[in-house]
């Protein structure tokens, strides 16, 4: 895999930033090094990299291509992995300082709102699900609620950027995929 140029990891938060879901890190990371290897690709064939990609398709087409990878798994899980990644969720979710709370989301692993951020709902915090045909997903902590998809990997080291968007989120850090004018 090609390191990321320094253009190609901002062209991808530019994209992801448009759209309602949450990307991680290494989401990103993955996204702009296939925008890279495109672009190395097309030189090879004798276009320039700004020619090849002047509309963006190329940036747009590696930023989609990732995300599916993290939507939806290719196999269902087994209820052992998911178990095992809903504690890797907890503890990230402990070692980021948030606290776990009870919620009424299938599968879900509430999360407490922090002092001095956004709250939603009636408990104001919000719940984090994975389930065996799907990514993570991010909701309020109520019984009806729309999901915004966590793109992110269903590993441990995905459980701990999956916690560092909650808290981000929860801050006011990251942008609130629950507003209409995001």
């Amino acid at each position: 895999m090609t390191t990321p140029t320094t253009d190609s990891p901002a062209r991808i938060r530019r994209i992801y930033d448009g759209h309602a879901g949450l990307y991680a890190p290494s989401v990103v990371t993955e996204a702009a090094a296939l925008l890279d290897a495109y672009l190395a690709t097309a030189e090879q064939h004798g276009l320039d990299r700004k020619a090849a990609d002047e509309d963006g398709w190329l940036a747009l087409s590696a930023a989609e291509a990732i995300s599916r990878k993290y939507g939806r798994p290719a196999t269902e899980r087994t209820s052992t992995e998911l178990s095992q990644l809903g504690r890797e969720l907890n503890t990230a979710l402990t070692a980021e300082g948030l606290e776990v709370v009870p919620t009424p989301v299938r599968m879900g692993t509430g999360v407490a709102p922090v002092p001095g951020g956004p709250t939603w709902g009636m408990d104001g915090g919000l719940a984090v699900a994975l389930y065996a045909d799907s990514g993570w997903e991010l909701m309020v902590n109520s019984i009806r609620t729309s999901s915004h998809t966590i793109h992110a990997p269903a590993t441990a080291a995905g459980a701990r950027e999956v916690a560092q968007l909650v808290h981000g989120v929860l801050r006011g850090d990251v942008a609130d995929p629950f507003r209409r004018n995001r």
